[in-house]
């Protein structure tokens, strides 16, 4: 066979269909792909390009040829039939339920006395779609030593894994706790959540991801959709996002390839996640959203910060406070609005009933207002901003004089917020810079061992973003001028040296307010604050 063969177009058409549907079987797929590929190079081409013998690309292309694109499908093999697509969707969905009482875990014969099959069935659906394989496309995820999983999204338009490498290799008696295959089962397994998909879409999984994940460090998503040429285009816009996609049946055979590589110290939040996981498949939800945010200390060197420091946190409320901001953002939602708790959880990945009853932690904390038996999103003054500036900039005096006085270690997640403002200089992020630099503010207050003056901080940073994103705010602050006051600050801290650290914050709340606040319209609110914020240190250049 020499030179390029002109192929029915309903042939061609039928091929490509092959090629490119979630619903094909792999082997079948591929076969179509060869066939395309003889067509358009040879059979010796076909076979380079699909990393066969030519001995078998010649037979696919020999089959076509005497039975058409019909002759490509499996021939149905003697003996026990294969099990189709509901089985397999029960035997794989045992993970997302609790095992039956006095187990740990799904056992083989566990699985199929509840799905009513033959261990032996269950055996072979387990191997096919988690393979112990040393193949490098089953486990993409760059960090192959150590890695955290930091993001878990179960969506109609698809489903995402996030990581980040950890920190530092662990303790020897850290390292020796492995992860149970059975919890990360249950992570993989949670796509089958959905119950329904009416179109893959992968930027609007990478955008779903992007929202609550750190931007502080480097993150590799794995997808189970096909990226497109929309979506590589937004990821080229974001460097510190590197995505793989693993589509189709191919999602599953990363199972084993990620329990080996994550951080062992992580195991205990992860059968949180699993237990997560387990209630919404329990709810009959159809989505799951989980990020892990700076509250977790796992896989980490050194011990969190005091528990009431973390008590937003495992409230949820910077979750719930994140996805409004968003929808404020979107135009779903404006100052004096009734926030629906159904909506917000669809964004934020919590039940309804969660949302509610966030709120009214929210609302006890005055971040939203209650009438009626409603929730409304405040409408903020001008004033509003300066006090909340104001509060802030006379806490964190106290946050910072702690840390440089008592010599306190700080967090880990500080250092890596620092990174976060490293790189938004680098790429001129601006905006994101404000985001990143708030992080880096609260990470100090958590670092401080005031759990009182902590929580009142990180409060008071939740109610900046949320009257920043209702006034339509705009911050103008140089990521290269956060940066050098990040450093001044961190530098001080470090030398155990309280005065300069005070210096350093006062004059970085000033610049936060002098760039922030001059866009709200009274000239004199903005020309008090600086003042208002540091009564005890002359005004300067912040007070604009």
């Amino acid at each position: 066979m020499a030179g390029r063969v002109e192929l029915p177009a309903d042939d061609v058409a039928e091929l490509l269909r092959a090629v490119r549907s979630r619903q094909t079987p792999r082997g079948v797929a591929a076969r179509a792909q060869i066939v395309l590929d003889c067509a358009d190079g040879g059979i010796a081409e076909a076979a380079r390009r699909a990393s066969v013998s030519r001995p078998t690309a010649a037979k696919w292309w020999k089959r076509y040829q005497e039975g058409g694109v019909a002759a490509l499908d499996d021939v149905p093999r003697a003996g026990r039939p294969a099990a189709d697509d509901e089985m397999v969707r029960r035997i794989l969905g045992c993970s997302l339920v609790e095992p039956p009482p006095g187990a740990n875990w799904w056992t083989t014969r566990a699985v199929a006395q509840a799905v009513g099959v033959s261990q032996a069935t269950v055996s072979r659906v387990r191997r096919r779609f988690f393979p112990h394989s040393a193949r490098s496309e089953l486990y993409p995820v760059g960090y192959r030593s150590m890695s955290i999983i930091s993001y878990v999204g179960v969506h109609p338009s698809g489903c995402a894994l996030g990581f980040h490498a950890a920190s530092a290799a662990p303790a020897r008696d850290a390292a020796s706790r492995p992860i149970h295959v059975g919890v990360i089962e249950t992570i993989v397994c949670a796509s089958l959540l959905r119950a329904s998909r009416p179109g893959p879409d992968a930027l609007d999984v990478l955008c779903r991801a992007a929202e609550q994940l750190p931007s502080t460090t480097t993150v590799e998503l794995v997808i189970d959709v096909e990226l497109d040429e929309k979506a590589r285009r937004w990821l080229l816009a974001r460097p510190w996002i590197t995505a793989h996609s693993l589509p189709g049946d191919s999602w599953f055979s990363m199972m084993h390839g990620v329990a080996g590589m994550v951080d062992p110290r992580q195991i205990d939040e992860l059968r949180e996640v699993q237990r997560r996981i387990r209630a919404a498949r329990s709810g009959s939800a159809g989505t799951f959203v989980w990020p892990r945010g700076p509250a977790h200390p796992a896989a980490t060197e050194e011990p969190g910060p005091p528990a009431a420091v973390d008590l937003l946190a495992r409230s949820d409320v910077a979750r719930v406070v994140r996805s409004i901001c968003a929808a404020v953002a979107d135009g779903e939602l404006q100052a004096g609005d009734v926030i629906s708790p159904r909506r917000i959880a669809r964004r934020c990945g919590l039940t309804p009933g969660h949302v509610t009853e966030t709120l009214s932690h929210m609302a006890q904390d005055a971040l939203v207002e209650r009438v009626d038996g409603q929730y409304r999103l405040p409408d903020p003054a001008p004033s509003d901003v300066v006090d909340t500036y104001t509060a802030r900039g006379l806490l964190g005096t106290a946050v910072v004089r702690n840390l440089a006085s008592a010599r306190i270690e700080l967090m880990p997640t500080v250092d890596e917020h620092h990174r976060g403002l490293v790189r938004c200089n680098e790429q001129g992020l601006m905006a994101e810079s404000h985001r990143i630099d708030l992080d880096f503010q609260d990470e100090l207050a958590r670092s401080c061992r005031m759990p009182r003056i902590g929580a009142m901080f990180i409060r008071l940073s939740l109610q900046l973003r949320l009257f920043v994103a209702i006034l339509g705010l705009r911050y103008r602050y140089p990521p290269h001028e956060s940066l050098a006051e990040a450093d001044r600050l961190l530098v001080a801290i470090r030398r155990n040296d309280p005065a300069a650290a005070v210096v350093a914050w006062h004059d970085k709340i000033d610049n936060c307010a002098h760039y922030m606040l001059g866009q709200l319209p009274s000239d004199r609110m903005n020309r008090a604050v600086t003042a208002r914020a540091r009564p005890d240190v002359p005004t300067g250049r912040g007070s604009g």
